[in-house]
């Protein structure tokens, strides 16, 4: 079965992020469009500092085609380099910043960053350190990691001291005194483009490098703004990180689209986010699996919200989080499709609100089709979905398209799926092994890989368990080598060293190698350990058990 939105959809007044931002500043000037701690940053603030931005990286030698690495936590200067880096035609990449030391050395070679800022710490991670670790100032052939990176610049939250041989972001260029007109005449990027590169974890062990153009970033921030009913009352709260697509695009972009405020938060903490949400009278909301914690604080019961907008889910959580008259709706995408191709409208009945996963946006064509044949399935028999539209990536960095394209240019989703018989999606599973873990996708092959490496173990097999606040946990079955048990402690520190904390297995089962159940064909059946898993999660099976979960 296959299913296209009708309508073109609104339209988009800019089909670059730079002239997106100008067309934003033009309409919106003095009103607010950032809010971070203190800082509050109108639309015509953003379009001043991202001409700074712009002209500091311009002084530096950065011209379009080059990419642009950006480490910074979610803070009001995140946006700026996106912006000025897009207005001189580079490519921006955004990095993890909690990545480990080995993730964010695969991220700088496999996207060959030229050009990367960053802040020296966040948190407990210090990426000055890990930077100087990969020899990243030296010589290019004595490097470990960041071979292509000629130059980098840091952002020191408050002053203080700029490490050695890095360039100073609040010094490194002019803002202009007319930032709309400076930006308009500094387009240089075309729509089609490469704008934003955003890492995700895949199938496989290594995470993909999704490329997205200017014209597809654009367009979906208008298309999914308009499903979403948002508009310049709105202020949506920016908690999950804005280097992944679903942060940057589905609550920055769509927000900044229409007028609405951006209230980021750099890291989760359930009190400060209910403080955030009420003082900032925040309407929209994404990011369902932080539910439970905010309704499971001590002063939930105290606070006066005001959450209409977002993505609709049908939990206990959202029942207390959201108004009675709320219009959230049902909602399907990936970072490949720069996040929602199916979504229901607000003003449609309450019945198709919340009735699946929504119907194609305008332009989206929808197929479900045979995982094996790619022959189409009938109307509400099950399938891959498959998915074609303006929001499509580019591709991934390194992969030949052939792999995750069809021939006329249809994206494997890996995920299953139906269409009933109001054209909207019902969303069955995943094929691919990814686990989503706090609204994260984990890959299996990527932990298994590296437990792989753990001496005294013959295998791993990585399965999600359910969990009631993230979803989905990381669980790991250990097939120790020699019928030695392996310590719980020791595998997790390696873990620990090599993956970032959301990847680290939360749940350890011990697997004789004769017990691993396995299909006709001899491959290790996976949906079997899935439902042992959850199965045997917190109980004397379970090798983390007794330090909880």
């Amino acid at each position: 079965m296959s299913a296209r939105a009708g309508g073109d959809g609104p339209g988009a007044p800019g089909a670059t992020l730079s002239s997106f931002l100008v067309d934003a500043a033009e309409r919106f000037g003095s009103r607010e469009a950032l809010v971070c701690g203190e800082s509050r940053w109108s639309y015509l603030d953003l379009a001043r500092e991202a001409t700074r931005v712009a002209d500091g990286l311009a002084s530096l030698g950065v011209s379009a085609g080059d990419r642009v690495g950006v480490l910074l936590p979610n803070w009001n200067e995140f946006f700026a380099t996106v912006f000025g880096a897009s207005a001189l035609g580079a490519t921006v990449v955004c990095l993890n910043t909690m990545a480990t030391e080995s993730e964010l050395a695969f991220h700088l070679d496999h996207a060959r960053v030229r050009w990367l800022v960053h802040a020296p710490r966040f948190l407990k991670h210090d990426y000055e350190a890990r930077l100087a670790s990969f020899g990243i100032d030296g010589p290019p052939g004595e490097r470990r990691a960041g071979r292509d990176v000629e130059r980098r610049v840091v952002l020191v939250p408050g002053g203080g001291e700029l490490p050695a041989g890095s360039v100073d972001y609040r010094a490194m260029g002019r803002a202009a005194a007319d930032p709309v007109a400076w930006l308009r005449a500094r387009q240089g990027a075309d729509p089609g483009d490469p704008a934003v590169v955003f890492f995700t974890s895949g199938s496989t062990a290594l995470p993909k490098a999704v490329v997205h153009a200017h014209r597809a970033l654009v367009h979906q921030a208008f298309v999914a703004s308009d499903a979403f009913g948002l508009g310049p009352e709105d202020r949506a709260w920016g908690a999950l990180p804005m280097f992944f697509a679903g942060g940057f695009v589905i609550i920055a972009l769509i927000t900044l689209a229409t007028g609405g405020a951006v209230v980021l938060q750099d890291h989760f903490e359930a009190g400060r986010a209910l403080d955030l949400m009420e003082a900032e009278g925040i309407s929209f909301y994404a990011g369902w699996q932080l539910a439970p914690a905010l309704v499971g604080h001590e002063s939930f019961d105290r606070r006066a919200l005001r959450l209409r907008k977002g993505i609709w889910t049908e939990s206990p959580a959202a029942a207390r989080l959201l108004a009675p008259d709320h219009v959230t709706v049902g909602a399907y995408g990936l970072s490949e499709t720069a996040t929602v191709v199916c979504l229901a409208r607000w003003d449609d009945p309450p019945e198709l609100r919340r009735r699946g996963f929504g119907r194609p946006l305008p332009g989206v064509e929808l197929r479900v089709v045979d995982p094996e044949s790619g022959t189409p399935r009938a109307p509400g028999d099950v399938g891959e979905i498959l998915v074609r539209g303006p929001s499509l990536m580019l591709g991934y960095l390194g992969v030949p398209r052939e792999e995750c394209f069809t021939s006329d240019g249809f994206f494997r989703t890996g995920d299953y799926g139906r269409l009933d018989e109001t054209g909207t999606l019902r969303f069955d599973g995943r094929l691919k092994e990814v686990i989503k873990t706090a609204g994260v996708n984990v890959a299996a092959a990527e932990v298994e890989a590296c437990l792989a490496e753990v001496p005294g173990l013959a295998a791993a097999y990585v399965v999600p368990v359910p969990h009631p606040v993230r979803g989905e946990n990381v669980g790991a079955f250990l097939v120790p080598r020699g019928g030695v048990v392996p310590d719980p402690e020791g595998v997790l520190a390696h873990c620990r060293r090599e993956m970032a904390s959301y990847k680290v297995p939360r749940h350890l089962f011990l697997l004789p190698a004769d017990a691993v159940p396995r299909t006709g064909t001899q491959k290790v059946d996976k949906p079997l350990l899935r439902r042992r898993a959850a199965e045997l999660a917190g109980g004397p099976a379970d090798l983390l058990s007794k330090s909880g979960d």
